[in-house]
């Protein structure tokens, strides 16, 4: 009997069309024309607009950029590749606008890896609309950690995909694995890569064990064979991503030290350690109270900046001290409720009181042997998101742990229970629906998971009148912030900080009921089904509604209509000032601004970047000889070095609070010649030397370039010139005059992997002066001089890049056509 293949797609295309619905009803504002404005979205657009317009008025592929922090590769802002998998995102959220395509992208890869379970089709919808939901996710989109995000919702790809492999599959579940990778790896957000790489470590552990005990290893070792070559292949369509940032991360905060002494510590030489510093990388560990946010979202005050309301304490103490309603509201609107052990968070994670309950109830109910591999993952998860709460098992794996020193914020690892808690729960669920347990036993073991998940939620509201002090461990911000408000008024302060410390009790012990309720009620849903009172179909119903307005309810706290703005409005967040038109009125194609106003500090402005070439920016991963000398020079004023970098405009505010800004008139322009150099014994020297001199006649150079200037006798004449001639991102050009052989130094920025020189179309060679400049030996006369940017790993890697990527898609449609030809569409098996 043939299939009769509509009956089998209207299930999905039913689901899909659900999904839909739920994200078109999260990101209703869309459907006004309005933009969602995300913080690090903003910068991001800003630190890459040069490279952008650079790319649409030239057509050529920027790989690099000068608008951020003197100058740095784009590979990790506007890095342009031939790798075409890349399509597939689009295709499969239907080219939906953001952030419908983030939710919908998350919901189906839920979707596929809760039927690959064989799960009861309306439990995976359900699971699928809980992951999307959660709080997690909705909190980096309105943030706009957008490839966190996307990897987020790739995760269940991935493991679908090895789920599928092991399960028998090979063809189909090794090119969705390996395609899934591909993906996840474009989005170059390598933590969550890297975590995803733990769980299927413990993922694959646990099949191994399996396979040992039912004595099935061969075939354990042929789809785990088919599995590494399919992740091998992975990598390949992000080779050029993927060796650029390799080879980037050495020179960056994120890589080895420069040897020179950091700010505050003692003289004691260089250090070479790799990787981020420990206090900084466990800046945002989870405490392990916290974890339970899971479960009750307000526990630790939810975010920093929460939505009290007119009704909380915080607006009736702002009144008091004679604030207008409207000031009290903003205010109420943006109130430091979050006292948790972060030095700060945009929201709590939560997974769902009834994903809780239904996770611990399966516990209880599910005997599959995954089960175990499930729940170590889970713990491992939640164990590494402790970072420094757990020092003894978590500065072992900073400390031993490949690559994972190179990270930070170890709470980015629940990203692990994230997929998998709401994994088991619909395998709970699935069970008690599914006949698995006598009606008996499934209301014995329901009896001890409401025990449980209620009983942490009452013990969590006894504790909030007797145990929680509502005051962070380290500094109250609350404080901090109404002492800046009341001018010092003492009194004022403290009622203030009374007021937000009642509003912490409050939030907590609201949601703590209503986590409580939510449990109780899905708990009542399913007494009502074992006890035949109510259908299939309206449990169903129930229990998504349930979970869904749970799930919606809580994530629209952190992503709702006040995230979005008119697109006039957003285009205006990057539109230049008066003050920046006048300064770009100046017809120099290549000069630097330094803005000392930005709310953040010059060195975590962006906007700046929109329209200037900034000696500031912001990077979470920028040149670590720039991060040296923004500590040890510019940080500190000296002039001197502003000048080396052609910083011809300085941005200020005057005492009256007016902008403004001032030309600087000893900027030294794009290059210059020199007469002598300094030499430096070390990197500490190097810089040392450059507290006091003068940049335009000296050039200091470290030691271990000695060889390179041997012999070398240069000077310059009174009329000797070296000039700008041609400026691009890939290539810069000058023309050179001097009677003498000469030194030149260049105001750009060092980086030995990829720029090269040529004079008179003969390859020079590049050294590097004052820690972080170029410098070259130019011969005496008038020469034509060419700074390109040629990255080898760009050119090779996107090579590989481009043919990977088309074979990997070959292999997918191949796989697909097999699979339809084959009629290979039933739900597969627990």
């Amino acid at each position: 009997m043939k299939q009769n293949w509509l009956k089998s797609i209207l299930p999905h295309v039913y689901a899909i069309l659900i999904f839909l619905g739920i994200s078109l009803a999260f990101s209703s504002p869309i459907l006004d024309g309005q933009e969602l404005r995300q913080s690090d979205n903003v910068s991001w657009k800003a630190s890459s607009a040069e490279a952008k317009n650079y790319m649409d008025s030239t057509g050529i592929r920027p790989l690099w950029t000068n608008s951020v922090f003197g100058g740095m590769p784009t590979y990790q802002t506007f890095l342009m590749t031939d790798n075409y998998t890349a399509a597939i995102q689009p295709l499969v959220t239907f080219y939906l606008p953001k952030p419908i395509n983030f939710l919908m992208l998350a919901m189906l890869g839920f979707y596929f890896l809760l039927n690959v379970m064989g799960f009861r089709h309306w439990i995976t919808v359900i699971g699928a609309i809980a992951f999307g939901l959660s709080s997690n996710s909705l909190i980096f989109i309105a943030t706009g950690h957008d490839t966190k995000t996307l990897s987020i919702a790739y995760l269940p790809f991935i493991l679908g995909g090895i789920l599928m492999t092991y399960r028998g599959r090979l063809l189909l579940g090794a090119i969705i694995t390996c395609l899934s990778l591909c993906l996840i790896i474009i989005c170059g957000h390598y933590q969550i890569v890297y975590y995803t790489l733990l769980l299927v470590i413990v993922l694959g552990i646990g099949h191994l064990v399996q396979a040992i005990k039912t004595k099935t290893v061969g075939k354990f070792a042929l789809t785990t064979g088919i599995l590494l070559l399919a992740a091998g292949m992975s990598i390949l369509p992000s080779t050029v991503s993927l060796w650029t940032t390799y080879e980037y991360t050495k020179f960056s905060t994120r890589g080895e030290s420069t040897g020179l002494t950091k700010v505050g510590q003692a003289q004691q030489g260089p250090t070479l350690d790799k990787g981020l510093d420990k206090e900084y990388a466990f800046a945002w560990s989870q405490g392990i109270f916290e974890t339970l946010t899971t479960l009750v979202p307000n526990l630790y005050g939810g975010s920093t900046s929460e939505k009290a309301g007119t009704s909380s304490a915080t607006y009736e103490a702002v009144r008091k001290i004679g604030a207008t309603p409207e000031q009290a509201e903003n205010i109420a609107d943006n109130a430091p409720l979050y006292w948790g052990p972060q030095p700060f968070t945009e929201g709590p994670v939560y997974f769902g009181a009834g994903i809780i309950l239904l996770f611990v109830l399966s516990l209880l109910v599910v005997k599959d042997w995954n089960k175990w591999w499930i729940l170590a993952a889970v713990i491992l998860g939640v164990v590494m998101a402790w970072g420094k709460h757990f020092s003894f098992v978590n500065y072992l794996l900073f400390d031993y742990l490949p690559f994972y020193n190179k990270f930070r914020a170890p709470s980015t690892s629940l990203v692990i229970p994230q997929v998998l808690v709401p994994l088991m729960a619909c395998w709970g669920l699935n069970e008690i629906v599914s006949g698995a347990l006598t009606k008996e036993a499934a209301l014995n073991q329901l009896k001890k998971a409401v025990y449980i998940t209620g009983g942490i939620c009452v013990g969590i509201l006894l504790l909030s009148y007797v145990s929680f002090s509502y005051s962070p461990g380290d500094q109250d911000r609350a404080q901090a912030m109404y002492s800046q408000m009341t001018g010092g008024n003492a009194q004022a302060v403290t009622e203030l900080v009374q007021a937000t410390e009642a509003d912490r009790a409050s939030v907590l012990r609201t949601d703590t009921l209503r986590s409580l309720f939510f449990v109780l009620a899905l708990a009542g849903f399913i007494w009502l089904l074992l006890k035949d009172r109510v259908k299939p179909v309206v449990f169903f119903l129930l229990v998504g509604l349930s979970i869904g307005l749970d799930m919606f309810l809580v994530g629209h706290r952190y992503l709702n209509k006040t995230n979005y703005e008119t697109s006039s409005n957003y285009a205006a967040i990057f539109a230049p000032s008066p003050i920046d038109l006048e300064i770009k009125a100046d017809p120099d194609p290549y000069y630097r601004v330094y803005n000392t106003t930005a709310q953040e500090g010059p060195f975590n402005d962006a906007l700046t970047s929109a329209n200037h070439k900034s000696v500031g920016g912001y990077s979470a991963a920028k040149l670590m000889i720039y991060q040296d000398l923004i500590e040890r020079q510019i940080g500190r004023g000296n002039m001197s070095v502003l000048n080396m970098l052609n910083t011809k405009y300085i941005i200020f505010r005057d005492e009256q609070g007016k902008l403004g800004y001032q030309r600087n008139p000893q900027a030294l322009g794009n290059a210059w010649f020199v007469n002598s150099v300094h030499w430096a014994n070390t990197p500490d020297e190097e810089m040392n030397r450059m507290d006091n001199f003068n940049p335009a006649d000296t050039a200091v150079i470290n030691k271990k370039f000695e060889a390179n200037l041997k012999g070398y006798n240069f000077g310059k004449d009174s009329a000797s010139t070296i000039h700008l001639t041609k400026y691009g991102l890939n290539k810069l050009e000058y023309q050179s005059s001097n009677s003498k052989d000469g030194l030149a130094v260049f105001s750009e920025i060092y980086y030995p992997k990829g720029w090269n020189i040529y004079v008179d179309g003969k390859p020079g060679e590049i050294v590097t002066a004052n820690y972080v400049l170029r410098a070259a030996k130019i011969p005496a006369g008038n020469h034509k001089i060419e700074m390109r940017f040629e990255p080898r790993t760009y050119e090779v890697g996107n090579m590989i890049t481009k043919w990977s990527s088309i074979f990997v898609l070959a292999i997918f449609v191949l796989a697909i056509a097999l699979e339809i030809r084959r009629g290979m569409k039933q739900p597969i098996a627990a």
